[in-house]
């Protein structure tokens, strides 16, 4: 099957994991109100303070951090992202100056956790991203959390954050244009329905496919 940018109607697209009762995500759904926990994967947590604090960026702290709150109830764990320069937001903490990869992190915490859902972030319009490659390594990590993993997916708003990539920022809607046709490339992916050849306005493939 081929598409082009006329007929991206043609992709195919999968089934939504809520439409399948027994999903981890279809459960969560299920609950009157769902509980989340922004992880602190990042120097400072989340508030820029000289204060004491008892918060830690390492990822044996997150871990131990979601155990508890997957033990308390809580539904989602959802780890941020940002790329900042030597000394973070700066002043006398280095506000985010240390930042574990969230996308990473969450993969690594399905392995001691049994439930709660992993939520991670990721920039999909920096650097040499494909969708080839987002698609089998989202797959690889729905597989490795038996279906637990989500991905927040963002195109980026600050400034100098693409250029430490070596690019410049593009306008908001080019980079909406261009992140939904890289989306509906995964999802045609992950529909597995057959080879892939699309030729579009900002990727293109020919004969893909990705597994699991």
């Amino acid at each position: 099957m081929s598409a082009s940018k006329q007929d991206e109607t043609l992709l195919w697209t999968p089934g939504e994991p809520q439409n399948y009762p027994e999903s981890p995500l279809s459960k969560a759904f299920a609950q009157p109100l769902m509980l989340g926990l922004f992880l602190p994967l990042q120097t400072g947590g989340w508030s820029q303070s000289t204060l004491p604090r008892g918060t830690d960026w390492s990822f044996d702290y997150n871990a131990r951090l979601t155990q508890q709150a997957e033990e308390l109830g809580f539904d989602v764990v959802f780890g941020l992202s940002q790329w900042l320069p030597k000394g973070g937001f700066g002043g006398e903490t280095g506000y985010r100056e240390n930042f574990l990869d969230p996308f990473v992190s969450t993969v690594a915490l399905a392995a001691v956790t049994k439930r709660i859902l992993l939520l991670g972030t990721i920039h999909i319009l920096y650097g040499p991203w494909h969708p080839m490659h987002l698609a089998r390594f989202l797959a690889t990590a729905d597989h490795i959390s038996q279906g637990r993993f989500g991905a927040n997916i963002v195109t980026g708003y600050a400034e100098n954050e693409p250029r430490m990539f070596g690019s410049t920022k593009a306008d908001h809607d080019k980079r909406y244009v261009q992140s939904a046709e890289f989306i509906r490339i995964c999802n045609a992916l992950w529909a597995g329905t057959d080879n892939l050849t699309y030729q579009g306005e900002f990727y293109s493939l020919e004969e893909a496919y990705v597994s699991p």
